[in-house]
């Protein structure tokens, strides 16, 4: 298949309930449930998604891979902002800023962020960076432009790097790393804005790490969390960041919005993106990384923002 060509694939999407013995509308914490699907593929390029960004107008999914790949997928809502089916998907190579596909150490895209421009920034663990690319479909055949990223992120543990990306409401980029610690043992972080780093800190939730952010309108932010215990039982805390505290210097916790724990429908969920839906309010997905394993699964869930906390 050429470089940058598009591959299109059959993925079953299979309806999953947030509580399989109470079906209908559950509330999560400061979220309502919509609803969620379980997805399978047999082509060996699907799983592993790790960043996520919806269409302003909710009609297009996308999302990047561990193993390079951008993926899009055409998904649809009922009237009240319901997800509720899969279209069509295609999937991609990720180009470098030479124009050629990604490759060995290069591969490993963990968080996906839209500019207020519709275009793209994809950060990368292993070899620590941040990359833009213009609005789909372009995005899907053009090269890479870099983006300058501190120094001292050089110095993140390889699989540890930066798994939050978050672009605010003022266009700066937040950046949270996995397991890059400080002494005090909250997590790296910095905002970027005009060529400059602000260091930040992150303190996750006991035994947790950050893994995913995204903006809300309101210029608020949401930070994905997630846990692996043992047994391999997964967990995922929502936490919310009021804008008033992201500022140089700024030592984050946020307030817990959800969570999710076993036997709720958890594995290893790494991406969260929001939309604005006219009717429905602010609606936000979150979807697993399944290490192309297959003990694990691949879930995409939607919930709601409750408009009493200001969405």
């Amino acid at each position: 298949m050429p470089v940058g060509s598009p591959g299109q694939i059959v993925v079953e999407a299979i309806p999953i309930e947030l509580d399989p013995k109470e079906p209908g509308p559950k509330r999560l914490g400061n979220l309502s449930f919509l609803g969620g699907f379980e997805l399978r593929a047999a082509d060996p390029r699907f799983g592993g998604l790790s960043g996520l960004a919806l269409s302003d107008d909710g009609r297009m999914l996308y999302a990047v891979s561990d193993r390079g790949y951008w993926v899009s997928i055409e998904v649809r809502h009922d009237a009240e902002g319901r997800l509720t089916a899969l279209g069509p998907m295609e999937i991609f190579t990720l180009l470098t800023p030479e124009g050629g596909p990604v490759r060995g150490r290069q591969r490993d895209s963990e968080g996906l962020a839209r500019e207020r421009d519709g275009s793209f920034i994809v950060s990368f663990e292993q070899s620590h960076r941040l990359w833009r690319y213009p609005p789909p479909p372009a995005a899907f055949k053009a090269p890479a432009q870099s983006v300058a990223v501190p120094v001292e992120l050089a110095g993140a543990p390889r699989n540890g790097g930066i798994e939050a990306v978050a672009v605010l409401s003022d266009g700066a980029i937040l950046i949270i790393a996995e397991e890059f610690e400080n002494p005090d043992g909250s997590l790296k972080g910095w905002i970027l804005t005009k060529g400059q780093f602000h260091p930040i800190s992150y303190l996750p939730s006991e035994g947790f790490r950050a893994t995913d952010a995204v903006a809300l309108a309101d210029g608020d932010v949401l930070v994905l969390e997630r846990s692996h215990g043992l047994m391999g039982a997964w967990a995922a805390r929502i936490k919310r960041i009021g804008r008033e505290s992201l500022h140089a210097g700024a030592r984050l916790t946020g307030e817990e919005m959800a969570r999710l724990d076993p036997p709720l429908p958890v594995d290893n969920f790494e991406a969260i993106a929001v939309r604005q839906d006219p009717g429905a309010g602010t609606l936000i997905y979150i979807v697993s990384d399944d290490n192309y394993n297959p003990l694990q699964r691949t879930l995409l869930l939607q919930f709601r923002l409750d408009k009493t906390h200001g969405n």
